[in-house]
C-alpha cells in the first residue's frame, strides 16, 4: 500500500463512526414505536433485517418487504419467536407494478405505517471512464434507489398526512455528502431521493409528518462485497441499524458521521481544495475487480 493510500485510509477510518451527541431527553425507541406499525424495505438481509429485529423487540408491528420471500419469512419467525409481531410482504420495488401491489396490500391490511424506512438499495462502484456503454447501471440504480422509494412514499404519504403523524426515513450514503468518486450511478440515485425527501419535508410540515435522511458510512453488508473496500473501516449491520433506530428515536432532519459532515462542510467552504483531495483519493484507490466486468 502506498503512503498516500495508507494516510488516506487512516484519516477516513478515524471519522467513520456516527456523530451522535447524547440526548437523554428524547423518547426511547420503545416509546416511539411500541404499538405502532413500521414498514422496512430491503428487510431480507443486512441493515434492513437488523433494523426490523430491533423494531420488533421495541414493540412495533413490523412489516418487512424485499424480493426474497423465504428470507423474509425467516425474519418474521425470528421476530415472532422473540415475542414480537411481524408480517412478510414480498415485493419487487424496481417495478411500478411491484410498488403499487405492495402499497395496496399495506393500506388494505394495516393502513398507512407510522414509520416508513426506505432502506432497499443497489450499489455500483464503477468510474465514469468505465461506464461509457453502461447506461443500464444508472437505470438499475434509479429504479430501486429512487423510483421505487419515491413510488412507495407517494402511495403511503397521503394516509400519514390525513392522520397528521408519520415518519419517513432513508438510509442514504456518506457518498452523497462527499461526491465520492466511482459511485456516480449510486450517489446520483441516492442524492435524488435525498432531494425528494427534503422537498416533501417542506410540503408536509403542517401535516406533522417527519422526514429523516441518515447518511450511513461504509457498512459491512453483502452489497459491498464486490466493490473492493479492503483496508477501510466499516460499520457492522447492527451498528448501522443502531444509527437508523437512533434517527427513529430522535426524529432529526439528518443523522450522519464526522466524515460526511466534515466533507460536506469542506466542499462548501473550500471546494477546490476538497475536490483535489477527492481526486487524490480517486487516483490512490484502484478500480475494483467487479467494475472491470
Amino acid at each position: 500500500m502506498s503512503v498516500r493510500k495508507r494516510l488516506t485510509t487512516r484519516a477516513i477510518n478515524a471519522m467513520t463512526r456516527p456523530a451522535v451527541a447524547p440526548n437523554p431527553f428524547a423518547p426511547t425507541l420503545e416509546q416511539r414505536v411500541s404499538g405502532k406499525t413500521a414498514l422496512v424495505t430491503g428487510a431480507s438481509s443486512g441493515i434492513g433485517r437488523a433494523l426490523a429485529l430491533r423494531l420488533g423487540r421495541a414493540g412495533a408491528t413490523v412489516l418487512v418487504t424485499a424480493r426474497r420471500a423465504e428470507e423474509l419469512d425467516l425474519v418474521v419467525k425470528e421476530i415472532e419467536d422473540a415475542g414480537g409481531t411481524a408480517y412478510s410482504l414480498p415485493a419487487d420495488l424496481a417495478e411500478e407494478d411491484g410498488v403499487n401491489a405492495l402499497a395496496d396490500r399495506v393500506l388494505a391490511e394495516h393502513g398507512a405505517p407510522d414509520v416508513l424506512v426506505l432502506n432497499a438499495g443497489r450499489s455500483i462502484r464503477r468510474s465514469i471512464a468505465r461506464s461509457e456503454h453502461r447506461l443500464h447501471d444508472y437505470d438499475r440504480a434509479l429504479r430501486i434507489n429512487y423510483l421505487g422509494a419515491v413510488g412507495l412514499t407517494l402511495r403511503l404519504l397521503p394516509g400519514m398526512r390525513e392522520r397528521r403523524s408519520g415518519h419517513v426515513l432513508t438510509s442514504s450514503s456518506v457518498g452523497v455528502q462527499s461526491d465520492l468518486p466511482r459511485f456516480s450511478a449510486y450517489i446520483g440515485s441516492k442524492a435524488a431521493l435525498d432531494a425528494f425527501l427534503r422537498v416533501a419535508a417542506v410540503e408536509c410540515l403542517a401535516d406533522r409528518v417527519k422526514f429523516t435522511i441518515v447518511h450511513l458510512p461504509l457498512v459491512d453488508t453483502e452489497m459491498i462485497g464486490p466493490t473492493g473496500w479492503d483496508g477501510f473501516e466499516s460499520l457492522s449491520v447492527d451498528e448501522a441499524a443502531d444509527m437508523i433506530a437512533e434517527a427513529i428515536r430522535r426524529q432529526p432532519d439528518h443523522l450522519g458521521t464526522a466524515l460526511g459532515n466534515l466533507t460536506a462542510a469542506g466542499i462548501t467552504l473550500a471546494p477546490r481544495t476538497f475536490r483535489r483531495g477527492l481526486h487524490y483519493f480517486h487516483r490512490a484507490v484502484p478500480e475494483s475487480d467487479a467494475s472491470k466486468g
